[in-house]
């Protein structure tokens, strides 16, 4: 009844990032299914990944386990950008900021004691939204950034026709304001919605 959630983004291109994203995958594999804890999980993660990576490089996580028998879901972010939370009723989306930093700049002393879990309710038709950069930091031909307020615009928009309509329609938006302009970077999009039935 419990479902694990991982979004990453590793700073630097090509093979050392590339390895260091699998090992990160791999470890993260290894430590989700006994630990309910995102915090433990990726307090772990970090403590296997500081060693090998290269001081220009971190990884920014969030980590989340969805419990469909009680309709929550509970959170732990390693420097990566604020998942979005639209709720249905008052029909608003705000950013979920629980503490954390990027995995690989630090041993374990600082990382351990700011990285949390924090819970949130789901009630039905609620939408969790997480992201990489490549959204927000989108440009167009002007130069100017998509941003977090275009990307929350279009959530709240959109999110009640359903999670894959915030993705659709988000793609959509971030094409229409980059133009004609080239991207530099990737873009991952994750949406959870708790259906009317009662499962997340």
């Amino acid at each position: 009844h419990r479902l694990g959630l991982a979004i990453a983004d590793v700073s630097g291109k090509g093979v050392p990032a590339s390895l260091i994203m699998a090992i990160c995958r791999s470890v993260l594999r290894s430590q989700a299914p006994q630990n309910p804890s995102p915090a433990e999980v990726l307090k772990a993660v970090n403590r296997q990944l500081y060693p090998d990576i290269k001081e220009d490089m971190f990884i920014s996580m969030a980590y989340l386990v969805v419990d469909h028998s009680v309709g929550s879901v509970t959170i732990a972010r390693a420097g990566h950008d604020a998942p979005l939370l639209y709720r249905r009723g008052p029909q608003t989306v705000e950013l979920i900021k629980p503490p954390g930093m990027v995995v690989g700049i630090d041993s374990g002393s600082v990382f351990d004691r700011i990285t949390n879990d924090f819970a949130i309710r789901l009630e039905q038709g609620d939408c969790l939204v997480l992201y990489t950069d490549g959204v927000t930091e989108a440009l167009d031909t002007e130069g100017f950034e998509f941003g977090i307020d275009r990307m929350i615009q279009s959530v709240r928009a959109n999110a009640a026709h359903g999670a894959s309509a915030i993705i659709t329609r988000l793609i959509d938006d971030v094409r229409n304001f980059v133009g004609a302009h080239p991207q530099n970077d990737d873009i991952t999009l994750i949406t959870i919605r708790k259906h009317e039935k009662d499962q997340p």
